[in-house]
């Protein structure tokens, strides 16, 4: 299967399925991440600010903020994501070429990031990652070291994703129902 075709398929699907169903799911994702180590010992976490076809964060990213965490979300500029502090919702600008919401504010070095949290139409067992096709998230990801988890609804996560050269796999994929970790570095995911 082709990425096009990948990407067609998860459309119709989740264009099936219940958004209620995608917050449930979403709760039981970031209820594991909470659970890793990696995750607490990060105080400076990237993550993005959900559209309606992904997994929903807004309530995670603001419970995060609340608690005390360092939340950053990017900003497309030209051809790369900005990475900008997240203040809460009302700091959000949708007047973009995407109208996503985007932060305002400075950007700053992705080399401050702790732990990135990664959208992704579709992933797989081997932490493949496909995503809209821009390359947005594998500019970032080759520009930065630090843990990696992709997240989706368990519909998202299929047999194989197609990979090129330049996409960049993750260290972790969590969904719903299982994790899928880089056995080298299992230990940061327990």
């Amino acid at each position: 299967m082709t990425k096009k075709q990948l990407r067609q398929q998860i459309k119709q699907l989740k264009a099936m399925t219940p958004v209620a169903l995608r917050h449930v799911e979403a709760d039981m994702v970031f209820k594991t991440i909470q659970t890793m180590s990696v995750w607490k010992q990060a105080q400076h976490i990237l993550c993005y600010w959900s559209l309606p076809d992904e997994l929903p964060t807004h309530e995670a990213v603001n419970q995060w903020l609340a608690e005390g965490k360092s939340i950053y979300l990017p900003r497309v500029k030209g051809d790369d994501l900005e990475i900008v502090p997240y203040h809460g919702a009302l700091s959000l600008d949708e007047d973009n070429k995407f109208h996503i919401g985007e932060p305002v504010g400075e950007a700053v070095d992705a080399s401050c990031l702790e732990l990135i949290i990664v959208p992704a139409v579709a992933l797989d067992a081997n932490r493949n990652r496909l995503g809209r096709g821009k390359g947005f998230y594998d500019r970032l990801l080759n520009s930065t070291s630090c843990p990696t988890i992709g997240v989706v609804c368990d519909f998202q996560l299929v047999d194989e994703v197609p990979v090129e050269p330049h996409d960049q796999p993750l260290d972790c994929v969590v969904t719903s129902d299982d994790v899928y970790c880089d056995e080298t570095k299992r230990q940061l995911f327990k």
